[in-house]
Protein backbone atom coordinates (compact mmCIF):
# COMPACT_ATOMS: atom_id res chain seq x y z
CA UNK A 1 0.00 0.00 0.00
CA UNK A 2 2.40 2.57 -0.97
CA UNK A 3 0.41 5.41 -2.15
CA UNK A 4 0.76 8.79 -0.60
CA UNK A 5 3.17 11.22 0.56
CA UNK A 6 4.58 13.39 -2.09
CA UNK A 7 4.55 15.80 0.83
CA UNK A 8 7.06 13.73 2.76
CA UNK A 9 9.24 13.57 -0.27
CA UNK A 10 9.45 17.36 -0.32
CA UNK A 11 10.11 17.42 3.40
CA UNK A 12 12.73 14.74 3.09
CA UNK A 13 14.47 16.59 0.27
CA UNK A 14 14.44 19.83 2.24
CA UNK A 15 16.15 17.99 5.07
CA UNK A 16 19.00 17.27 2.70
CA UNK A 17 19.62 14.17 0.68
CA UNK A 18 22.47 12.05 1.87
CA UNK A 19 24.80 11.02 -0.90
CA UNK A 20 24.56 7.28 -1.46
CA UNK A 21 28.13 7.02 -2.51
CA UNK A 22 29.37 3.49 -2.05
CA UNK A 23 33.08 3.48 -1.30
CA UNK A 24 34.58 0.26 -2.58
CA UNK A 25 38.07 -0.06 -1.15
CA UNK A 26 39.87 -3.42 -1.35
CA UNK A 27 42.57 -4.04 1.25
CA UNK A 28 46.15 -3.41 0.16
CA UNK A 29 45.07 -2.51 -3.36
CA UNK A 30 44.79 0.77 -5.18
CA UNK A 31 41.59 2.42 -4.16
CA UNK A 32 38.89 1.93 -6.81
CA UNK A 33 36.56 4.79 -7.58
CA UNK A 34 33.77 5.36 -5.03
CA UNK A 35 30.20 4.92 -6.11
CA UNK A 36 28.95 8.37 -7.08
CA UNK A 37 25.56 9.83 -6.27
CA UNK A 38 22.99 9.21 -8.98
CA UNK A 39 23.64 11.33 -12.05
CA UNK A 40 27.21 12.24 -11.16
CA UNK A 41 29.80 10.53 -13.41
CA UNK A 42 32.42 8.73 -11.32
CA UNK A 43 36.11 9.01 -12.13
CA UNK A 44 37.53 6.28 -14.28
CA UNK A 45 39.88 3.98 -12.51
CA UNK A 46 41.40 0.57 -13.01
CA UNK A 47 39.97 -2.10 -10.82
CA UNK A 48 41.97 -4.64 -8.90
CA UNK A 49 40.46 -7.89 -7.68
CA UNK A 50 40.19 -7.72 -3.90
CA UNK A 51 40.31 -10.57 -1.48
CA UNK A 52 37.06 -12.37 -1.16
CA UNK A 53 34.98 -11.41 1.84
CA UNK A 54 34.63 -14.26 4.29
CA UNK A 55 31.27 -15.95 4.24
CA UNK A 56 29.81 -16.68 7.63
CA UNK A 57 27.83 -19.87 7.64
CA UNK A 58 25.84 -21.27 10.49
CA UNK A 59 25.58 -24.97 11.33
CA UNK A 60 22.21 -26.62 11.52
CA UNK A 61 21.58 -28.49 14.79
CA UNK A 62 22.04 -32.26 14.69
CA UNK A 63 18.87 -34.27 14.20
CA UNK A 64 17.40 -36.03 17.23
CA UNK A 65 18.18 -39.71 17.59
CA UNK A 66 15.32 -42.08 16.85
CA UNK A 67 14.27 -43.61 20.20
CA UNK A 68 15.05 -47.30 20.65
CA UNK A 69 12.03 -49.64 20.48
CA UNK A 70 10.56 -50.96 23.70
CA UNK A 71 12.11 -54.29 24.80
CA UNK A 72 9.94 -57.31 24.26
CA UNK A 73 8.71 -59.13 27.42
CA UNK A 74 10.95 -61.92 28.59
CA UNK A 75 9.73 -65.24 27.19
CA UNK A 76 10.67 -66.99 30.45
CA UNK A 77 8.39 -64.68 32.36
CA UNK A 78 5.55 -65.41 29.97
CA UNK A 79 6.18 -69.16 30.19
CA UNK A 80 6.23 -69.03 33.95
CA UNK A 81 2.96 -67.17 33.94
CA UNK A 82 1.23 -69.82 31.85
CA UNK A 83 3.06 -72.77 33.40
CA UNK A 84 5.02 -74.04 30.43
CA UNK A 85 7.92 -73.38 28.07
CA UNK A 86 7.74 -71.38 24.89
CA UNK A 87 8.32 -73.39 21.73
CA UNK A 88 7.55 -71.79 18.37
CA UNK A 89 4.67 -69.87 19.77
CA UNK A 90 3.16 -72.79 21.79
CA UNK A 91 3.70 -74.01 25.34
CA UNK A 92 4.95 -77.30 26.76
CA UNK A 93 5.20 -77.86 30.48
CA UNK A 94 8.00 -80.47 30.59
CA UNK A 95 10.54 -78.23 28.85
CA UNK A 96 12.51 -75.48 30.47
CA UNK A 97 11.70 -71.93 29.34
CA UNK A 98 13.45 -70.75 26.21
CA UNK A 99 14.60 -67.15 25.98
CA UNK A 100 14.50 -65.49 22.57
CA UNK A 101 17.73 -64.18 21.19
CA UNK A 102 18.08 -60.48 21.87
CA UNK A 103 17.45 -58.27 18.86
CA UNK A 104 20.59 -56.68 17.47
CA UNK A 105 20.93 -53.02 18.24
CA UNK A 106 21.13 -51.06 15.02
CA UNK A 107 23.48 -48.13 15.07
CA UNK A 108 21.79 -44.80 14.67
CA UNK A 109 22.33 -43.55 11.13
CA UNK A 110 24.64 -40.63 10.78
CA UNK A 111 22.82 -37.55 9.70
CA UNK A 112 25.16 -35.12 8.00
CA UNK A 113 25.16 -31.64 9.39
CA UNK A 114 24.32 -29.27 6.57
CA UNK A 115 25.43 -25.65 6.76
CA UNK A 116 22.50 -23.29 6.86
CA UNK A 117 22.24 -20.90 3.96
CA UNK A 118 23.07 -17.39 5.09
CA UNK A 119 20.01 -15.15 5.21
CA UNK A 120 20.59 -11.76 3.59
CA UNK A 121 21.23 -9.22 6.24
CA UNK A 122 21.36 -11.85 9.05
CA UNK A 123 24.54 -12.12 11.07
CA UNK A 124 25.70 -14.17 13.96
CA UNK A 125 25.86 -11.02 16.03
CA UNK A 126 22.26 -9.91 15.43
CA UNK A 127 20.78 -7.39 13.04
CA UNK A 128 22.97 -6.98 9.97
CA UNK A 129 24.59 -3.66 9.38
CA UNK A 130 22.85 -1.16 7.14
CA UNK A 131 24.00 1.92 5.00
CA UNK A 132 22.97 5.58 4.04
CA UNK A 133 21.16 6.18 0.82
CA UNK A 134 21.88 8.64 -1.91
CA UNK A 135 18.61 10.43 -1.49
CA UNK A 136 15.81 9.44 0.78
CA UNK A 137 13.17 7.75 -1.39
CA UNK A 138 9.93 9.68 -1.34
CA UNK A 139 6.89 8.24 0.34
CA UNK A 140 4.14 7.17 -2.06
CA UNK A 141 3.06 9.99 -4.32
CA UNK A 142 -0.53 8.77 -4.41
CA UNK A 143 -2.58 10.13 -1.53
CA UNK A 144 -3.48 6.79 -0.04
CA UNK A 145 -3.69 3.19 -1.01
CA UNK A 146 -6.48 0.75 -0.45
CA UNK A 147 -7.54 -2.80 -1.16
CA UNK A 148 -8.32 -2.20 -4.83
CA UNK A 149 -4.99 -0.46 -5.47
CA UNK A 150 -2.93 -3.61 -5.80
CA UNK A 151 -2.57 -4.35 -2.10
CA UNK A 152 -3.98 -7.29 -0.21
CA UNK A 153 -7.59 -6.73 0.70
CA UNK A 154 -8.21 -6.37 4.43
CA UNK A 155 -10.54 -9.05 5.71
CA UNK A 156 -12.63 -8.65 8.86
CA UNK A 157 -11.64 -10.88 11.71
CA UNK A 158 -12.85 -14.44 11.32
CA UNK A 159 -15.22 -15.52 14.02
CA UNK A 160 -14.41 -18.73 15.83
CA UNK A 161 -16.56 -21.64 14.75
CA UNK A 162 -18.57 -23.20 17.55
CA UNK A 163 -18.18 -26.96 17.78
CA UNK A 164 -21.47 -28.57 16.76
CA UNK A 165 -23.29 -30.38 19.51
CA UNK A 166 -23.49 -34.13 18.95
CA UNK A 167 -26.92 -35.23 17.75
CA UNK A 168 -28.82 -37.28 20.30
CA UNK A 169 -29.14 -40.99 19.54
CA UNK A 170 -32.17 -42.04 17.52
CA UNK A 171 -35.09 -42.86 19.74
CA UNK A 172 -36.63 -46.32 19.64
CA UNK A 173 -40.25 -47.06 20.50
CA UNK A 174 -43.61 -45.51 19.88
CA UNK A 175 -43.63 -43.27 22.94
CA UNK A 176 -40.71 -41.21 21.65
CA UNK A 177 -42.44 -40.76 18.33
CA UNK A 178 -45.07 -38.73 20.10
CA UNK A 179 -42.43 -36.19 21.05
CA UNK A 180 -41.07 -35.60 17.51
CA UNK A 181 -41.37 -31.84 17.77
CA UNK A 182 -39.18 -31.56 20.85
CA UNK A 183 -36.65 -34.07 19.47
CA UNK A 184 -36.35 -32.14 16.19
CA UNK A 185 -35.86 -28.94 18.14
CA UNK A 186 -32.88 -30.47 19.91
CA UNK A 187 -31.38 -31.89 16.71
CA UNK A 188 -31.78 -28.68 14.68
CA UNK A 189 -28.56 -26.61 14.38
CA UNK A 190 -28.43 -23.56 16.61
CA UNK A 191 -29.15 -20.17 15.10
CA UNK A 192 -26.02 -18.23 14.12
CA UNK A 193 -24.55 -16.15 16.88
CA UNK A 194 -25.06 -12.39 16.50
CA UNK A 195 -21.28 -11.91 16.46
CA UNK A 196 -20.82 -12.39 12.69
CA UNK A 197 -20.95 -14.72 9.70
CA UNK A 198 -18.24 -17.13 10.75
CA UNK A 199 -19.15 -19.78 8.16
CA UNK A 200 -19.37 -17.17 5.43
CA UNK A 201 -15.91 -15.82 6.17
CA UNK A 202 -14.53 -19.32 6.41
CA UNK A 203 -15.88 -20.09 2.94
CA UNK A 204 -14.57 -16.77 1.59
CA UNK A 205 -11.06 -17.37 2.84
CA UNK A 206 -11.02 -20.83 1.29
CA UNK A 207 -12.05 -19.37 -2.07
CA UNK A 208 -15.69 -20.55 -2.04
CA UNK A 209 -16.99 -17.09 -2.90
CA UNK A 210 -20.51 -18.01 -4.04
CA UNK A 211 -20.99 -20.14 -0.95
CA UNK A 212 -19.80 -17.25 1.20
CA UNK A 213 -22.20 -14.91 -0.59
CA UNK A 214 -25.15 -17.26 -0.16
CA UNK A 215 -24.46 -17.69 3.56
CA UNK A 216 -23.85 -14.00 4.23
CA UNK A 217 -26.58 -12.35 2.17
CA UNK A 218 -29.47 -13.46 4.40
CA UNK A 219 -27.65 -12.30 7.51
CA UNK A 220 -26.64 -9.04 5.85
CA UNK A 221 -30.22 -8.28 4.86
CA UNK A 222 -31.26 -9.05 8.44
CA UNK A 223 -28.83 -6.41 9.74
CA UNK A 224 -25.74 -8.48 10.59
CA UNK A 225 -22.91 -5.92 10.34
CA UNK A 226 -19.92 -8.22 9.61
CA UNK A 227 -22.03 -9.95 6.95
CA UNK A 228 -22.76 -6.58 5.34
CA UNK A 229 -19.03 -5.84 5.21
CA UNK A 230 -18.34 -9.21 3.62
CA UNK A 231 -21.03 -8.72 0.95
CA UNK A 232 -19.52 -5.30 0.17
CA UNK A 233 -16.05 -6.83 -0.12
CA UNK A 234 -17.33 -9.53 -2.49
CA UNK A 235 -18.96 -6.92 -4.73
CA UNK A 236 -15.90 -4.63 -4.60
CA UNK A 237 -13.49 -7.35 -5.66
CA UNK A 238 -15.84 -9.21 -7.98
CA UNK A 239 -15.32 -12.46 -6.08
CA UNK A 240 -17.63 -14.99 -7.71
CA UNK A 241 -20.02 -12.22 -8.79
CA UNK A 242 -19.74 -9.39 -11.31
CA UNK A 243 -17.73 -6.53 -9.84
CA UNK A 244 -20.10 -3.77 -8.77
CA UNK A 245 -18.64 -0.76 -6.96
CA UNK A 246 -22.05 0.88 -6.48
CA UNK A 247 -23.44 -2.12 -4.60
CA UNK A 248 -20.20 -2.37 -2.63
CA UNK A 249 -20.62 1.24 -1.52
CA UNK A 250 -24.24 0.59 -0.44
CA UNK A 251 -23.25 -2.31 1.79
CA UNK A 252 -20.13 -0.53 3.13
CA UNK A 253 -22.33 2.45 4.06
CA UNK A 254 -24.68 0.21 6.05
CA UNK A 255 -21.84 -1.45 7.95
CA UNK A 256 -19.85 1.77 8.41
CA UNK A 257 -22.95 3.47 9.83
CA UNK A 258 -23.01 0.75 12.47
CA UNK A 259 -19.40 1.46 13.40
CA UNK A 260 -17.59 -1.38 11.58
CA UNK A 261 -13.97 -0.19 11.21
CA UNK A 262 -13.21 -2.39 8.18
CA UNK A 263 -16.21 -0.95 6.35
CA UNK A 264 -15.26 2.59 7.38
CA UNK A 265 -11.76 2.22 5.95
CA UNK A 266 -12.91 0.62 2.71
CA UNK A 267 -15.65 3.20 2.23
CA UNK A 268 -13.14 5.99 2.87
CA UNK A 269 -10.88 4.59 0.17
CA UNK A 270 -13.77 4.42 -2.31
CA UNK A 271 -14.65 8.06 -1.66
CA UNK A 272 -11.00 9.09 -1.99
CA UNK A 273 -10.62 7.32 -5.31
CA UNK A 274 -14.13 7.92 -6.65
CA UNK A 275 -15.04 4.25 -7.09
CA UNK A 276 -18.79 3.62 -6.99
CA UNK A 277 -19.45 7.18 -5.80
CA UNK A 278 -18.48 10.67 -6.95
CA UNK A 279 -15.01 11.41 -5.64
CA UNK A 280 -15.09 13.19 -2.29
CA UNK A 281 -11.63 13.21 -0.77
CA UNK A 282 -12.66 15.13 2.34
CA UNK A 283 -15.41 12.63 3.18
CA UNK A 284 -13.02 9.79 2.41
CA UNK A 285 -10.48 11.19 4.87
CA UNK A 286 -13.23 11.42 7.50
CA UNK A 287 -14.08 7.73 7.19
CA UNK A 288 -10.40 6.77 7.23
CA UNK A 289 -9.89 8.76 10.43
CA UNK A 290 -12.88 7.03 12.05
CA UNK A 291 -11.39 3.65 11.22
CA UNK A 292 -7.93 4.72 12.41
CA UNK A 293 -9.37 5.85 15.74
CA UNK A 294 -10.65 2.28 16.18
CA UNK A 295 -7.20 0.82 15.48
CA UNK A 296 -7.65 -0.34 11.87
CA UNK A 297 -4.02 -0.80 10.76
CA UNK A 298 -4.29 0.31 7.12
CA UNK A 299 -6.34 3.31 8.20
CA UNK A 300 -3.66 4.38 10.69
CA UNK A 301 -1.01 4.13 7.95
CA UNK A 302 -3.04 6.14 5.44
CA UNK A 303 -4.08 8.77 7.98
CA UNK A 304 -0.41 9.17 8.87
CA UNK A 305 0.36 9.86 5.21
CA UNK A 306 -2.48 12.36 5.02
CA UNK A 307 -1.11 14.20 8.05
CA UNK A 308 2.32 14.32 6.41
CA UNK A 309 0.86 15.57 3.13
CA UNK A 310 -1.08 18.36 4.79
CA UNK A 311 -3.91 18.85 2.27
CA UNK A 312 -6.95 16.94 3.57
CA UNK A 313 -5.66 17.26 7.10
CA UNK A 314 -3.51 19.93 8.69
CA UNK A 315 0.14 18.91 8.53
CA UNK A 316 1.11 17.30 11.81
CA UNK A 317 4.37 15.27 11.53
CA UNK A 318 4.51 14.25 15.23
CA UNK A 319 1.00 12.78 15.16
CA UNK A 320 1.72 11.24 11.75
CA UNK A 321 4.79 9.55 13.25
CA UNK A 322 2.68 8.21 16.14
CA UNK A 323 0.14 6.70 13.74
CA UNK A 324 2.84 5.20 11.53
CA UNK A 325 4.57 3.76 14.59
CA UNK A 326 1.31 2.16 15.78
CA UNK A 327 0.72 0.65 12.34
CA UNK A 328 4.36 -0.47 12.10
CA UNK A 329 4.17 -2.18 15.48
CA UNK A 330 1.01 -3.93 14.26
CA UNK A 331 2.97 -5.45 11.38
CA UNK A 332 2.29 -3.12 8.43
CA UNK A 333 5.42 -3.28 6.20
CA UNK A 334 4.46 -0.03 4.43
CA UNK A 335 4.21 1.76 7.77
CA UNK A 336 7.57 0.29 8.83
CA UNK A 337 9.25 1.66 5.71
CA UNK A 338 7.63 5.10 6.12
CA UNK A 339 8.63 5.23 9.81
CA UNK A 340 12.21 4.29 8.90
CA UNK A 341 12.37 7.26 6.55
CA UNK A 342 11.12 9.60 9.27
CA UNK A 343 13.86 8.40 11.64
CA UNK A 344 16.45 8.71 8.87
CA UNK A 345 15.78 12.42 8.33
CA UNK A 346 14.29 13.38 11.71
CA UNK A 347 10.79 14.45 10.63
CA UNK A 348 8.17 14.16 13.38
CA UNK A 349 10.69 12.21 15.48
CA UNK A 350 14.21 12.62 16.75
CA UNK A 351 16.69 11.61 14.04
CA UNK A 352 18.04 8.16 14.88
CA UNK A 353 19.98 6.19 12.28
CA UNK A 354 19.99 3.04 14.39
CA UNK A 355 16.20 3.02 14.67
CA UNK A 356 15.94 3.84 10.98
CA UNK A 357 18.06 0.79 10.21
CA UNK A 358 15.89 -1.45 12.39
CA UNK A 359 12.70 -0.41 10.62
CA UNK A 360 14.33 -0.57 7.18
CA UNK A 361 15.44 -4.11 8.01
CA UNK A 362 11.99 -5.15 9.22
CA UNK A 363 10.30 -3.78 6.10
CA UNK A 364 12.98 -5.34 3.89
CA UNK A 365 12.39 -8.77 5.37
CA UNK A 366 8.67 -8.37 4.65
CA UNK A 367 9.38 -7.78 0.97
CA UNK A 368 9.37 -3.98 0.60
CA UNK A 369 11.91 -3.59 -2.22
CA UNK A 370 12.85 0.09 -1.64
CA UNK A 371 13.54 -0.82 2.00
CA UNK A 372 15.89 -3.58 0.81
CA UNK A 373 17.83 -1.00 -1.24
CA UNK A 374 18.04 1.43 1.70
CA UNK A 375 19.16 -1.37 3.99
CA UNK A 376 21.83 -2.53 1.55
CA UNK A 377 23.24 0.98 1.14
CA UNK A 378 23.49 1.44 4.89
CA UNK A 379 25.10 -1.97 5.30
CA UNK A 380 27.69 -1.23 2.65
CA UNK A 381 28.62 2.17 4.05
CA UNK A 382 28.21 1.29 7.74
CA UNK A 383 25.64 4.01 8.36
CA UNK A 384 23.71 3.34 11.57
CA UNK A 385 25.01 -0.22 11.70
CA UNK A 386 28.24 -2.17 11.45
CA UNK A 387 29.70 -2.22 7.94
CA UNK A 388 29.00 -5.51 6.16
CA UNK A 389 29.72 -5.49 2.43
CA UNK A 390 28.77 -9.14 1.92
CA UNK A 391 25.34 -8.65 3.52
CA UNK A 392 24.90 -5.48 1.46
CA UNK A 393 25.64 -7.40 -1.73
CA UNK A 394 23.06 -10.03 -0.79
CA UNK A 395 20.35 -7.41 -0.22
CA UNK A 396 21.28 -5.60 -3.44
CA UNK A 397 20.92 -8.89 -5.31
CA UNK A 398 17.50 -9.58 -3.79
CA UNK A 399 16.22 -6.14 -4.76
CA UNK A 400 17.85 -6.38 -8.20
CA UNK A 401 16.09 -9.68 -8.87
CA UNK A 402 12.83 -7.91 -7.93
CA UNK A 403 13.53 -5.42 -10.74
CA UNK A 404 14.75 -2.35 -8.84
CA UNK A 405 17.08 -0.40 -11.20
CA UNK A 406 19.06 1.27 -8.37
CA UNK A 407 19.80 -2.14 -6.84
CA UNK A 408 20.76 -3.47 -10.29
CA UNK A 409 23.17 -0.57 -10.77
CA UNK A 410 24.78 -1.01 -7.33
CA UNK A 411 25.07 -4.76 -7.78
CA UNK A 412 26.75 -4.23 -11.16
CA UNK A 413 29.40 -2.04 -9.52
CA UNK A 414 29.97 -4.55 -6.72
CA UNK A 415 30.46 -7.38 -9.22
CA UNK A 416 32.68 -5.23 -11.42
CA UNK A 417 35.04 -4.38 -8.58
CA UNK A 418 34.62 -7.51 -6.46
CA UNK A 419 33.88 -5.99 -3.06
CA UNK A 420 31.30 -7.86 -1.01
CA UNK A 421 31.08 -10.56 -3.69
CA UNK A 422 33.56 -12.25 -6.04
CA UNK A 423 34.21 -10.26 -9.21
CA UNK A 424 32.06 -11.33 -12.17
CA UNK A 425 32.47 -9.07 -15.22
CA UNK A 426 29.76 -10.79 -17.27
CA UNK A 427 27.18 -10.57 -14.47
CA UNK A 428 28.21 -6.96 -13.83
CA UNK A 429 27.58 -6.13 -17.47
CA UNK A 430 24.25 -7.96 -17.40
CA UNK A 431 22.96 -5.95 -14.44
CA UNK A 432 24.29 -2.74 -16.00
CA UNK A 433 22.36 -3.46 -19.20
CA UNK A 434 19.18 -4.07 -17.18
CA UNK A 435 19.61 -0.94 -15.05
CA UNK A 436 20.36 1.18 -18.13
CA UNK A 437 17.26 -0.19 -19.85
CA UNK A 438 15.21 0.96 -16.85
CA UNK A 439 16.71 4.45 -17.02
CA UNK A 440 19.59 4.18 -14.51
CA UNK A 441 22.59 5.35 -16.52
CA UNK A 442 26.18 5.02 -15.28
CA UNK A 443 29.15 6.35 -17.29
CA UNK A 444 31.67 4.48 -15.15
CA UNK A 445 29.99 1.15 -15.88
CA UNK A 446 29.74 2.09 -19.56
CA UNK A 447 33.52 2.41 -19.61
CA UNK A 448 33.96 -0.82 -17.65
CA UNK A 449 31.75 -2.79 -20.05
CA UNK A 450 33.48 -1.31 -23.09
CA UNK A 451 36.74 -2.81 -21.81
CA UNK A 452 35.34 -6.35 -21.80
CA UNK A 453 35.91 -8.76 -24.64
CA UNK A 454 33.27 -9.14 -27.32
CA UNK A 455 32.53 -12.66 -26.05
CA UNK A 456 31.89 -11.35 -22.54
CA UNK A 457 29.65 -8.54 -23.79
CA UNK A 458 27.61 -10.94 -25.93
CA UNK A 459 27.19 -13.33 -23.00
CA UNK A 460 26.06 -10.46 -20.77
CA UNK A 461 23.60 -9.20 -23.39
CA UNK A 462 22.16 -12.68 -23.81
CA UNK A 463 21.76 -13.07 -20.02
CA UNK A 464 20.04 -9.68 -19.79
CA UNK A 465 17.63 -10.53 -22.60
CA UNK A 466 16.64 -13.83 -20.98
CA UNK A 467 16.19 -12.29 -17.51
CA UNK A 468 14.21 -13.03 -15.40
CA UNK A 469 13.14 -16.33 -16.99
CA UNK A 470 16.70 -17.73 -16.90
CA UNK A 471 18.04 -16.68 -13.54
Amino acid sequence: MRRLLGGLAALALSAGAAAAQIVLTPDAQPLPPPLPPPGAPPPLAATAPPAESPVVRSTAPAADMVPAPRPRPDAATVAEAIGGAVIDGGTASPLSPLSPEPLPTLPAPEIPTLPALPSPGEQAGGLPPLPPDESLPALPGEAVAGPMNGAAEPLPEVMALDAPSPAPPAAAGGEDAAGDASALAEIAPPAPAPGGPDLAYGAFQRGFYLTAFDIAIERAEAGDVPAQTLIALIYEGGYGVPQNFAKAVEWYQLAAGSGDREAQFSLGMMYLQGRGVPQDRALGADFIEKAANQGQVDAMYNLGLLLMEGTLRKSDPPRAAQLLAAAAESGSPDAQYALAQLYAVGIGVRKDEALAVQWFASAARMGIVPAQVDLAIRLFNGNGVAKDEAAAAAWFERAAEAGDPIAQNRLARILAIGVGAPPDPVAAAKWHYLASGAGKQDDWLDTFVSGLSETQRLAAADAAQSWPSAQ
